[in-house]
């Protein structure tokens, strides 16, 4: 017997893959379940009542991977077997009237679960994820997929651009400045398209991998043994207020792993 193979324009191909992206919907297996979160507490985009003001509730590491394990509108898997942060624009964020003012779903690192939960540039990490931007905020205009963070200030961010169709990389020059340097890593990402990613930081070297690009950068001394820990997940710098009702940024992670 001879299969017979449908032949379909690119465009109808196109077509066809975006319309099976777009019905995947969520499921009620819980994200732990195909990703590993055992070293990692989560941000949401309400309060600890579920409402879209205020601060920004945490589901600790124990909930997170507890039995039956945390799902949500805001964080959950779906049909595609991919692990799914939401965070509509609207919402509460983690410092309410000062500090970061912008909503998330988010997952913290915990290098330790029970001890230090940051790490140095002495000891190194690498974050590597495959994920997808589904949505962008419109007064954002970028989606905050992987962050190495301080206690006190950002290190670099990994954002969509959805404006440039880009995936650019921040740098802050020294702790708590303001003084940034942006890289391009990619270029011609269009809203759905897969994003594999490496974030690095090991010594004074820092490298970003975004799609088999990669660049390299020197870091500051003022930046040794400052303590840090990776993000990953949904997170835009759209105001938490008077955006239009679905305005929203989503991220599906296919894979998210750490090493140190």
């Amino acid at each position: 017997m001879t299969l017979r193979v449908a032949s379909y324009p690119v465009a109808m191909l196109a077509v066809l893959f975006s319309l099976s992206a777009a019905a995947a919907s969520r499921t009620s297996t819980p994200p732990n379940v195909l990703i590993d979160l055992s070293n990692f507490k989560l941000t949401l985009p309400v309060d600890s009542k579920g409402k879209a003001s205020g601060k920004a509730a945490t589901i600790e590491n124990q909930r997170l991977n507890g039995s039956p394990g945390y799902t949500s509108s805001y964080f959950y898997s779906d049909t595609d077997g991919a692990m799914v942060f939401y965070s509509p624009s609207n919402g509460a964020d983690t410092s309410p009237d000062s500090g970061s003012d912008h909503t998330r779903s988010e997952l913290r690192e915990l290098y330790r679960v029970s001890g230090p939960t940051e790490w140095t540039n002495a000891i190194g990490g690498t974050m590597t994820a495959s994920c997808h931007v589904d949505k962008v905020a419109k007064k954002s205009g970028k989606a905050i997929i992987g962050q190495i963070h301080g206690l006190d200030s950002m290190m670099m961010l990994l954002y969509y651009n959805a404006a440039k169709k880009t995936v650019e990389a921040k740098f802050h020059a020294k702790p708590g400045s303001s003084s940034v340097t942006i890289y391009v890593v990619a270029s011609d990402v269009k809203l759905g398209d897969r994003i594999d990613y490496q974030i690095q930081w090991i010594g004074s070297t820092a490298s970003v991998t975004v799609n088999r690009n990669t660049i390299n950068r020197v870091t500051s001394s003022s930046w040794n043994k400052v303590p840090v820990y990776f993000k990953a997940g949904a997170y835009s710098s759209a105001p938490t207020t008077g955006n239009a009702s679905g305005d929203a940024t989503k991220v599906a992670f296919s894979s998210l792993q750490l090493q140190h």
